[in-house]
């Protein structure tokens, strides 16, 4: 048969398991409650970071507009910049045409009028210098025809 001490003991072990079950219970209570909270904090921080991708392709779309318009500028200020300088090359031109036809002038005349004193003739007028300063080569060679046409005095 069972005996007193054997009851007693049994007693005890159910005590302690009921504790047990209670101390598991109320743990089990606060980790699903941290649970619940992290799942709370998990969906806030992910609606933040679909804010913030949202607003961060928003920003990249605005960035992306500026720096068409701004190359959509460039583009019409390189496109009238070519234009000013065939402008300016075409102008440049008829200048480059009356200067040979300022050199018979600097030549010694066919039929001399009056004896000459100084048989060195005044320098031909200095072309108008343009405004338009497109390329430094044309400005150098514009340079290196005057130069050429100042000492040029047969």
């Amino acid at each position: 048969m069972i005996s007193f001490d054997q009851v007693l003991l049994l007693q005890k072990k159910v005590e302690s398991a009921v504790q047990k079950i209670v101390e598991l219970k109320s743990e089990n209570d606060a980790l699903r409650s941290k649970c619940s909270e992290l799942t709370n904090a998990l969906s806030e921080k992910t609606e933040l970071l679909n804010s913030f991708t949202a607003d961060e392709q928003k920003i990249e779309s605005s960035i992306k507009d500026a720096l068409n318009q701004l190359n959509t500028i460039e583009d019409t200020i390189v496109t009238q910049s070519g234009t000013k300088d065939a402008a300016a090359s075409k102008t440049e031109q008829p200048a480059s045409a009356a200067q040979p036809a300022a050199k018979p002038v600097n030549a010694a005349p066919k039929a001399p009028a009056a004896p000459v004193s100084n048989p060195v003739s005044p320098a031909p007028a200095e072309p108008q210098q343009s405004l338009d300063i497109s390329t430094d080569k044309e400005e150098t060679n514009s340079e290196e025809e005057t130069v050429e046409e100042k000492f040029d005095i047969f």
